[in-house]
């Protein structure tokens, strides 16, 4: 149902009119919507109803038409006695003038804050609501007394939107409505001056002049004052030419939403089950709320899966209080083919930022700098997630030291100027198993709990991979923890397809940084992935890729900032090693059986356990000689590779290279004895020198 006073006073439902036709039920149906949910007195109802000379029967009258406005109006609204009156309360319907005066708030409000487009808006639509004059069909008495305030409103209502309307540069449709309206409300100085303004605007300085002059003499004859200091000062900057009345260049009229207005709030709900990261967590939340960085970004790196999103997440929610303008969210599309340009992400900040209708600029310079103007003076959480290079960085970065940044990324961003670095590793053990109890349950942790420590090494304690087995765990609560370790282990059962549960997908998260390699580093990767020794030393990468040391170094390097390798110790040698966690060796291992023939791959071990043969062989001449020279750097090589020998033996031995896997238990053997004795005489030498180096530790 809806009540209607802006203009013929009148009820609605349904799309029709209800019948309320006599002049004085409409006048206390008026009145008591007038009151606003109060208490109407039985006296004033009387009053502005019947006038000064009431009837003797008013009071069965007055009760009459209360009567049957209760079974007109019921459900929708009711008419409750409260002595000494009557109370209307809207249950189920609408009042024009609570609309009214609900919109025209909003759009004085919008004007407060210089937000011309939304002021403009809504008072147009309070405006709309009047339907001729108001109270149309009650009885003079209320329109008396009720009227002028109402007209009050609808012509402040006007002149707001005009005002408007002209900081909007729209004053070539205003003139014709501002003649009329000063024709019609001569001594209102504000729509004169505001017609002075139009006419100014619009080229027609000497009409703006004379209508000054004109509103001086209205107001001296009929009033007897003189004009206001408002329209004095109109009149003074025309004759100036004061740049401040120059209408704003068509297009230009950016509207910034004001804070009183929706905040953006684009950031993504925290992790549930949020686990570890304590001291990272410190540090970036630190980072956030102190004033020593400035706009400078905190860029989050570490490989895919590491869980950088849901850290950058929990710490910007646990630094809301420090940003009162809001946080801007974008996932830059780092983990898809093709990442998002930021053309289209700072259409999306924008459009959260400004008022609805605002021109966006075309190019990514301008709109880049619109977007820093607009956070000036805002104090705004931006989060990059999934960032794929600085160039798609660097136009979403705020010029202003009071907002701050967080960008997620697989690569280092060392570019990036002033960025702060934060590298976030695999889970150490504990927070793995904190996780997979959390989500897979206690008891089953705590009940194999050998099994459980064997599981998360083989997720290589990733965090995405940790909390997919969990997952799963947590879906088949009848199997054994052992029953997941035995799936991952089993090599026929594709092990990536087992970290996969829903729409969170290990193998899906590490192929785009597979895609992005170049060709050399993705045969690199997959022909390492073929090898069982736990670290990878660049003279064994030269012989797998067929290539020499300088070169395979490169292609290391090139796996190491994808994040697809990691480097381990620097060896007794001086020369780096590497790793390849073992989720990733899974991957990569999928795709050299995708990518390469099974004589390729045979061909590719082949050469790797060969050259383990010949780098033994040598080492064990040279201890053999008996002589000093060369004899420690062969000590040392077999420290350092002795762990990978075996693997290779092993790999050797499983795999049907029979001839080879002799070969290198033989040699191995060989190169226990002679670097037991090597080590030997090393430590009666050094009994006699202390200058010489410290002893071998036993193999």
């Amino acid at each position: 149902m809806e009540f209607r006073i802006l203009g013929p006073v009148g009820i609605r439902q349904a799309g029709r009119d209800l019948t309320l036709v006599a002049e004085k039920p409409k006048t206390v149906l008026a009145a008591l919507l007038l009151a606003g949910n109060r208490v109407v007195s039985d006296a004033h109802l009387r009053e502005v109803t019947w006038g000064p000379t009431p009837p003797a029967t008013v009071n069965q009258q007055l009760y009459t038409y209360v009567s049957r406005l209760r079974k007109l109006l019921y459900p929708a609204a009711v008419i409750r006695r409260h002595r000494p009156g009557y109370r209307l309360v809207l249950t189920d319907a609408t009042l024009d003038h609570a609309e009214f005066d609900r919109l025209a708030g909003l759009g004085y409000d919008a004007l407060k804050t210089r937000r011309h487009a939304v002021a403009a808006e809504h008072l147009a639509a309070a405006l709309a609501l009047w339907r001729g004059p108001a109270l149309g069909g009650v009885t003079e008495h209320l329109a008396r007394v009720e009227l002028p305030r109402l007209e009050e409103a609808r012509m402040a209502a006007l002149e707001g939107r005009i005002a408007a309307d002209l900081a909007l540069g729209r004053q070539d449709a205003l003139v014709s409505e501002l003649v009329d309206l000063v024709e019609a409300y001569p001594v209102r100085e504000r729509l004169r001056a505001q017609l002075m303004t139009t006419l100014y605007r619009v080229g027609r300085q000497a009409d703006a002049l004379a209508e000054y002059q004109r509103g001086r003499q209205i107001l001296a004859e009929e009033l007897g004052i003189e004009p206001s200091s408002a329209l004095t000062e109109v009149f003074q900057s025309i004759l100036s030419a004061d740049p401040g009345l120059t209408a704003p260049a068509a297009g230009q009229q950016i509207r910034v939403q004001s804070r009183s207005q929706v905040r953006p709030a684009m950031l993504p709900p925290c992790v549930a089950d949020f686990t570890g990261r304590q001291p990272q967590l410190r540090e970036l939340s630190d980072l956030l709320c102190g004033d020593a960085v400035g706009a400078a970004p905190v860029v989050v790196t570490g490989t895919a899966g590491v869980g950088k999103s849901a850290l950058a997440v929990q710490a910007g929610r646990l630094c809301l209080d420090a940003f009162p303008d809001g946080q801007l969210y974008a996932d830059l599309g780092g983990a898809q083919d093709g990442p998002r340009d930021p053309h289209e992400v700072l259409e999306w900040f924008l459009q959260a930022l400004c008022e609805p209708g605002s021109p966006i600029p075309e190019t990514v310079e301008a709109r880049s700098q619109l977007y820093r103007s607009v956070l000036a003076e805002r104090r705004v959480l931006v989060v990059l997630d999934n960032a794929h290079h600085e160039q798609q960085v660097r136009p979403l970065l705020p010029g202003a030291a009071c907002s701050r940044v967080i960008v997620t990324t697989r690569s280092r961003f060392t570019a990036l100027e002033g960025a702060r670095s934060l590298e976030l590793d695999v889970f150490d053990q504990a927070e793995a198993l904190t996780l997979l109890r959390r989500v897979a349950g206690p008891g089953r942790v705590v009940a194999e709990h050998d099994t459980a420590e064997s599981l998360v090494d083989r997720c290589g304690r990733l965090p995405l991979a940790v909390r997919v087995v969990a997952g799963r765990l947590a879906a088949k609560p009848h199997w054994p923890l052992a029953e997941m370790e035995r799936r991952l282990a089993d090599a026929d059962r594709r092990p990536l397809d087992e970290l996969r549960l829903a729409d969170i997908d290990v193998r899906s998260s590490l192929r785009p940084s597979y895609l992005r390699l170049a060709a050399g580093a993705r045969t690199a990767l997959c022909r390492l992935s073929l090898l069982n020794t736990a670290e990878i030393p660049a003279w064994l990468a030269a012989a797998v890729l067929e290539t020499d040391e300088s070169r395979a170094e490169d292609l290391l390097e090139t796996l190491v900032d994808a994040r697809l390798l990691e480097v381990g110790e620097t060896d007794r040698t001086g020369r780096l090693r590497y790793r390849m966690p073992p989720v990733i060796r899974l991957f990569a291992f999928e795709r050299a059986e995708a990518e390469s023939t099974v004589a390729d791959r045979r061909s590719t071990v082949d050469r790797a356990l060969d050259a383990w043969l010949q780098r033994a062989r040598a080492a064990v001449r040279t201890l053999g000689d008996g002589r000093q020279v060369g004899a420690r750097s062969a000590l040392f090589w077999f420290e350092a590779e002795k762990g990978g020998l075996v693997a290779a033996f092993r790999q050797a031995d499983a795999e049907g290279h029979e001839v080879t896997a002799r070969s290198l238990a033989r040699t191995l053997t060989e190169l226990r004895r002679l670097s037991g004795a090597a080590d030997g005489r090393t430590v009666a030498r050094r009994r006699s020198s202390s200058a010489l180096p410290q002893t071998l530790t036993r193999v």
